[in-house]
């Protein structure tokens, strides 16, 4: 008996190191890959859609508006710097989940022509290798251990000792007791890390600069056949095997060079062989569906603006060719609807909140929001040619261009409240002008425009105006959001350096 209950203290003492072990792993990792990917694990037998490329749809593609949009499910596999090759193990490890009806794939960097993320052309730097090693630990550290992470791991990396980093992670992250947080002990406590998003990441900034060029069309294609070309058809033989549809998609970029266009033209060959959609929204013939002086974050990311546009013109066509049902009306996808309303309700909160005059009215135009703006006559905001390539994105007009001439002032009155499509209802005022009785949809409006004064007063009410002509008197600009029912969500007043100098 002594023996037998020797053998069973000596197992359960390895079973508790054992555990102690896993725990110490959940808590010492880091957090990047879960963030990344635990709503995908909730959702997985849910999803319909799923992207796959590099940061470009990271910051391109966002599956909450599509589910909001069109009712579409999707998941956002991106990844900073991710080529074809890591596709396609995305896609490997995610089919261990889930059966899509689509996959859509973008090929930027297609002439990439080496798989070994810690060799690459061999001719980067050290500290290049340990970014791209570190940035593949966000796709793979959340996959369990199974035969499909293992041969990703393998075909990835070539360096043995590296692979264990990704097979047996404790061994890279047993040093971060030093600087581990509250949050870390989440895993062990039960807790998500799911950020709403479903992958994506929104860029808020604007990308100021003026260079905005685009390489000369041509028909020039790649001269070789590369590495990510040949994964690219293992990913469309996987999916022809398991018969999911696929898009192929170049995302727009302010900055392109020569490769990129002959990239495009071998995808567009490619499409062709294969009967599959290629959707190339780099600019053609000078159109393009994103505005690159308002749209990007840098000169190859969208930013929130960007993204919407983006989003919404991927998810037309996704329902246009594949007909995927709509599932807002679904109660079994409660899950999709509750990170909606989040999505939602963090974009406005961002709206009553800004500080960034730029970003204000790209908010307004992406969130659909009715607003009062108007423009101090003789002020800065009526000569910054941004303010008003931003103002006719949201009007369709060219009034604030005749405000500028005048020189001021300006009001917009844009209505989204009632609207059954995306065209919203417009009232601009250019110039000193008076009007009165104008049927707004917040009642009989009133507006008196001087160079010197403003005021809009509804209902015959003359005692309160809506504009601030006392405390702001001297601020350039004044955005009124309104609600559903015109009621003022918040009020903001930027002064001639774009500062917020007062949220009411």
């Amino acid at each position: 008996m002594r023996k037998y209950y020797n053998a069973v203290k000596i197992v359960l003492f390895f079973i508790i190191i054992f555990v102690l072990v896993g725990v110490a792993a959940k808590i010492t990792e880091r957090k990047d890959s879960r963030k990344k990917y635990q709503d995908f694990m909730e959702l997985a037998d849910q999803i319909d859609v799923l992207f796959l490329g590099s940061s470009h749809v990271l910051n391109g593609i966002n599956p909450v508006q599509l589910y909001s949009e069109y009712g579409i499910t999707s998941y956002n596999m991106g990844k900073p710097g991710g080529m074809v090759t890591e596709s396609y193990w995305t896609l490997m490890n995610a089919l261990d989940y889930c059966t899509p009806k689509c996959v859509v794939v973008d090929l930027w960097a297609l002439d990439r022509n080496y798989k070994y993320l810690d060799i690459m052309n061999g001719q980067e730097s050290e500290e290049d290798i340990r970014n791209s090693v570190s940035l593949l630990h966000t796709n793979m550290d959340i996959w369990p251990i199974s035969k499909t992470k293992i041969a990703a791991v393998n075909d990835l990396i070539s360096d043995p000792e590296i692979r264990k980093e990704f097979l047996w992670n404790f061994t890279l992250y047993h040093g971060r007791w030093s600087s581990i947080t509250a949050g870390d002990f989440k895993p062990v406590n039960g807790q998500g890390y799911g950020e709403y998003l479903l992958g994506a990441e929104q860029r808020q900034e604007l990308y100021l600069s003026s260079r905005v060029e685009q390489a000369e069309n041509t028909d020039q294609t790649l001269s070789e056949k590369s590495v990510c070309e040949e994964y690219l058809y293992k990913i469309l033989e996987e999916c022809r095997q398991r018969d999911i549809d696929v898009v192929l998609t170049f995302l727009p970029m302010a900055v392109s060079y020569d490769q990129d266009r002959q990239a495009v033209n071998r995808i567009t060959e490619i499409a062709a062989e294969n009967n599959l959609p290629f959707l190339n929204l780099l600019p053609q013939e000078n159109q393009s569906i994103v505005d690159y002086y308002t749209d990007m974050s840098d000169d190859t990311h969208l930013n929130a603006n960007g993204m919407y546009k983006v989003t919404s013109y991927i998810g037309g066509k996704l329902k246009e060719a594949y007909g995927l049902p709509d599932h807002r009306e679904d109660d079994a996808y409660a899950g999709w609807k509750e990170r909606a309303d989040q999505w939602r309700a963090a974009e406005i909160d961002k709206l009553a909140n800004q500080s960034d005059l730029y970003a204000e009215l790209g908010e307004i135009q992406y969130l659909g929001a009715s607003a009062i703006i108007y423009l101090r006559g003789d002020s800065k905001a009526i000569h910054d040619s941004m303010v008003r390539r931003f103002i006719k994105h949201l009007t369709g007009s060219e009034v604030i261009e005749e405000a500028f001439l005048e020189n001021g002032p300006y009001l917009l009155i844009r209505d989204t409240s009632g609207r059954m499509s995306n065209v919203p209802v417009i009232y601009e005022f250019s110039g000193e002008t008076q009007v009165e009785g104008v049927n707004t949809f917040l009642g009989p409006t009133t507006y008196i425009g001087l160079k010197d004064y403003a005021a809009v007063y509804v209902n015959e009410d003359f005692e309160n105006n809506y504009l601030d002509m006392e405390e702001h008197y001297y601020d350039d600009v004044q955005i009124i959001i309104l609600g559903q029912q015109g009621e003022v969500i918040s009020h903001l007043c930027f002064d001639s350096k774009w500062q917020v100098r007062e949220k009411k």
